[in-house]
């Protein structure tokens, strides 16, 4: 998996974020649990003590105001002792809705019926008094005695357990606002930690790629054109790299280009222009004014030498409209075989004189092509005559045509010689303008111009050119041209 800059970042803040998120999740539920646990504590647990204490204490008054009561028979206390009666009875009725658990619940019914029992007993107490009846006075007050003194010790038992609960819930919830708060430091510490870890890697890793990148364009630019072999990035990085060395390759390339142009540009043009100057010098001076066999050589000496410069800047004019897709072609429907037969009369005295065999074994029935005959002339010429350059004494050169697939129509032509051939490593270079390669002969260099010129033409006919060859054996030249 290829780890880009992009997916780095989003999968280190995602983490981040899910651990950010965990964060929230767990605080919001520990926060509900904290607001149900205080909610409980004091609106239930405290209310719970509240009443029973309150209770306790009405409970109490009543049976003061009872005990007065039954010793005075003076209805103003019993009014009183009514009043706080319904006052009792209301709070039983908020306490039974408070109390939840099973201990309590049995407590308040157990007090609840008590109560029942305590006032059941001071209501027969008040028939017999109306009645004028006489009763056990003190077996009653020995049985309300003992009720009221298990009523109030059900109510501090349920007033202490209320207190319990609630001491409790308020420790629970002690012990969740530290754990809360411990979680919450612990989160936002590794946040930040990660936060920190994953933006200095990050940045560690594409700030070395980029001083290494700075360095090499440095270099680039003080002319050492070297290549980035190893770099450890991410893969945006790399790509930038690949295409870094890439436009290094083009740099030297064509830094290669520019000394191969000067070389040319120096030895094609100032060789012929010095020797124009030297032989117009001696013109102008005279010399040689008695001699007119050698005046004529120093004049077909600047001829020759003006039609070098004219050719090499022709040359240089024609490949510049090429490659700017200006240069004008004249189509017309031609037989190639009349250009090659020309081609090879031409070049026929100069294969003669160096005793080589140039052979032309065209295919019957060859049809008629559309063509720029000019310009295919010029590649012909330009191929041939480098074959003838480059074989030796008593070697030979063909030219074969063949038409090649019958349903698409393809002509190929092939040029071929006995000459010292071409490493493979240069193969790929020779059709680069103003790359002449060492073939190890002593023979006129070329201008480095001829096979990229023949190479637009071919591609401008729509069709093919290339070269194989064995070092040593010699070389052939292939190019196809349409048909149809």
């Amino acid at each position: 998996m290829r780890f880009t800059i992009f997916k780095r970042l989003t999968f280190g803040y995602l983490a981040i974020m899910m651990l950010v998120l965990f964060l929230v999740v767990f605080v919001t539920f520990k926060l509900n649990q904290l607001t149900r646990l205080t909610r409980a504590a004091s609106s239930v647990d405290g209310q719970t003590a509240r009443l029973s204490e309150r209770l306790s204490n009405n409970m109490f008054s009543m049976v003061s105001f009872e005990k007065k009561y039954l010793i005075s028979k003076d209805n103003d206390f019993y009014k009183h002792f009514l009043e706080i009666r319904a006052y009792f009875n209301k709070d039983m009725q908020q306490l039974g809705l408070l109390v939840a658990d099973l201990e309590k619940n049995k407590k308040y019914a157990k007090t609840r019926q008590l109560c029942n029992d305590y006032f059941s007993i001071f209501t027969q107490e008040i028939e017999n008094i109306k009645k004028g009846r006489k009763y056990p006075y003190k077996e009653y007050q020995i049985q309300k005695e003992n009720i009221v003194e298990e009523i109030n010790n059900n109510f501090k038992d349920i007033m202490w357990s209320a207190r319990s609960d609630r001491d409790e819930k308020i420790k629970i919830s002690s012990q969740i606002s530290y754990n809360v708060l411990k979680i919450t430091s612990i989160a936002a510490g590794l946040s930040i930690f990660f936060g920190i870890l994953i933006s200095f890697f990050n940045t560690r890793s594409i700030n070395r790629s980029i001083m290494l990148l700075q360095e090499k364009t440095k270099d680039i630019a003080n002319g050492k054109f070297e290549k980035i072999f190893s770099i450890d990035s991410p893969p945006e990085i790399k790509d930038l790299a690949n295409d870094f060395n890439i436009m290094c390759d083009r740099l030297k390339e064509l830094d290669e280009l520019k000394e191969d142009f000067i070389s040319h540009v120096s030895h094609e043009l100032r060789t012929p222009l010095t020797a124009i100057r030297e032989a117009s010098g001696l013109l102008m001076e005279g010399a040689f004014a008695d001699d007119l066999e050698r005046r004529e050589e120093l004049l077909t000496i600047v001829k020759d030498d003006c039609e070098r410069l004219i050719v090499s800047v022709n040359r240089i004019l024609d490949l510049s409209r090429m490659e700017a897709k200006m240069m004008e072609y004249h189509f017309s429907r031609t037989r190639l075989i009349h250009l090659l037969r020309k081609c090879i009369l031409k070049l026929a005295p100069i294969a003669l004189r160096r005793n080589i065999a140039l052979e032309l074994t065209p295919p019957p029935n060859l049809p008629d092509i559309w063509l720029d005959a000019e310009r295919i002339r010029q590649l012909l010429e330009n191929l041939v005559g480098n074959a003838l350059k480059y074989t030796d004494e008593g070697g030979s050169v063909s030219v074969d045509v063949s038409l090649k697939d019958r349903d698409s129509r393809v002509i190929e032509v092939a040029v071929s010689d006995t000459g010292c051939g071409i490493y493979k490593n240069d193969l790929e270079k020779i059709f680069t303008k103003f790359k002449r390669i060492e073939s190890g002969k002593d023979i006129a260099r070329g201008t480095g111009l001829g096979l990229s010129i023949a190479k637009h033409i071919i591609t401008a006919h729509g069709g093919k050119i290339w070269a194989e060859s064995t070092p040593g054996k010699g070389s052939t030249f292939f190019f196809t041209l349409p048909a149809g």
